[in-house]
């Protein structure tokens, strides 16, 4: 990353470019002291969720948690929440764009250092996406030897694989996917079910 580079992150954020951008999120921390980094996160995270929403690549978000979201102040936090949950929606309301709720729910669980608001807004969303995202979770839940989900998420009590199993496992959720009448809710209630029993014997 160029000198140059590195002015244009320090100035308006509508200035830097998505390349750019795309840059500074993968680059993570090596070319900023901790302050600065976790400053210039600050400033980007908004953009950083914008390119999000056009190329939904879970790796933009990694660095986001090396920038300790949870110091930021309350109100920039509410006003990404906001904006995640919006861009959130907006996936959810459209089925092509479903491959890109996982970068944004993963983008959306950093700031918070939990999943577990975000499964609250999940559970708000139509049949078919709790469809879709149930299966989704549960498969690469499921294939992980303790459990595990988001294989960068890195925080504790309760860990990312904890709140997802409780999250899948819950009897409201099995409710909702039994009722549902369609054969790839019944398919993802009876993968569940399954998973649910044997992870109970690991």
């Amino acid at each position: 990353m160029t000198e140059a580079d590195l002015m244009l992150l320090d100035g308006d954020p509508e200035l830097v470019s998505d390349d750019l951008l795309q840059n500074f999120a993968w680059h993570q921390s090596g070319c900023f002291d901790e302050d600065e980094y976790r400053n210039a996160w600050r400033r980007l995270a908004y953009r950083v969720v914008q390119v999000l929403e056009d190329d939904p690549n879970i790796a933009l978000a990694e660095g986001m948690m090396l920038a300790r979201p949870l110091t930021w102040p309350e109100d920039e936090r509410a006003a990404l929440r906001a904006q995640l949950t919006d861009a959130l929606r907006r996936a959810a309301g459209d089925e092509e764009r479903w491959p890109a709720l996982e970068a944004l729910f993963q983008a959306a669980a950093r700031l918070d250092e939990s999943l577990t608001p975000w499964l609250r807004l999940v559970d708000t969303f139509p049949d078919e996406v709790v469809t879709y995202l149930a299966g989704s979770w549960a498969s690469a839940v499921q294939c992980t030897t303790e459990g595990d989900y988001g294989y960068t998420l890195d925080w504790e009590d309760p860990t990312p694989g904890e709140e997802m199993r409780e999250w899948l496992f819950r009897p409201a959720l099995r409710d909702r996917l039994s009722e549902m009448d369609s054969e790839a809710a019944q398919d993802v209630y009876l993968q569940i079910d399954w998973f649910a029993e044997e992870f109970s014997t690991r």
